[in-house]
């Protein structure tokens, strides 16, 4: 487990309701996808508090492999990365999360999963669940900065490369990693649109969804972000609404 105080500086227009508002960034690891039959392996979160403050926090909860999918421990790297690691049981993770939920939106990639399976140790435990029931899915908060319509959500690998964010896959599906991640997300899109408002420029142009695919995650072969993607989401360059290939977007998605 660690437990570190962290000094990630939010900007001050990130659209959070200063104050008001606490945020959990969380991501949950598990032996599968059956939140009735798979257990969690990895829980891992970062509670912005109201006053801005955040403190990361990194459990390896107490489980079984009985019954896991071995794809999943496979994607988690589960024999190196979390089976060696210290456990701990959830009268002392589950207590802690609570406690900093309070009254909190969780803010994750596809955080319904991991409220569920939340939820579902809370019931094991016998207590409530103290985090409000709304949840953020940075996915789909995302689609309106960088889908060029409605589509389905992104996952956040593609999500960060479509935002310019870096995103390791080799760090990639470890909580503590993912819930940075999102985190880099949801602050990334907020920064956007306070820009976005500050200056009266336009939306960003859209970003297909296999953008930045020369390497794993949305990244290059180095690791870095395609340049293109970059220099989108940092200079928000107006797009020539005259361009041929803006004009078939727009008719594209004009009713006739």
């Amino acid at each position: 487990m660690s437990d570190a105080s962290a000094e990630h500086d939010p900007a001050a227009t990130t659209g959070r309701r200063s104050g008001r508002t606490r945020f959990v960034f969380v991501d949950t690891e598990a032996t599968g996808l059956d939140h009735e039959r798979h257990e969690l392996t990895e829980v891992s979160w970062i509670v912005r508090f109201e006053d801005g403050r955040e403190v990361e926090r990194q459990y390896f909860p107490q489980h079984t492999i009985d019954g896991a999918d071995a794809d999943a421990l496979t994607l988690t790297r589960y024999d190196d990365r979390i089976a060696p690691q210290d456990k701990t049981p959830a009268s002392e993770w589950l207590t802690q999360f609570l406690e900093d939920a309070q009254d909190a939106i969780l803010v994750g990639a596809v955080p319904d999963f991991d409220a569920q399976h939340l939820e579902k140790m809370c019931r094991k435990m016998g207590v409530e669940p103290t985090w409000d029931h709304h949840l953020l899915d940075v996915e789909t908060l995302a689609l309106p900065l960088i889908a060029p319509g409605p589509e389905a959500p992104r996952s956040l690998a593609k999500t960060c490369a479509a935002l310019g964010i870096a995103h390791d896959k080799d760090q990639a599906h470890g909580a503590l990693y993912d819930a940075q991640q999102t985190r880099a997300v949801f602050d990334k899109i907020w920064n956007v649109l306070a820009e976005l408002r500050a200056t009266g420029a336009p939306l960003p142009a859209p970003v297909p969804r296999d953008a930045g695919r020369n390497g794993e995650n949305g990244t290059n072969q180095s690791g870095e972000v395609e340049p293109h993607v970059a220099e989108r989401m940092i200079h928000h360059a107006p797009v020539d609404p005259d361009a041929p290939e803006q004009r078939a977007e727009r008719d594209a998605h004009t009713p006739g």
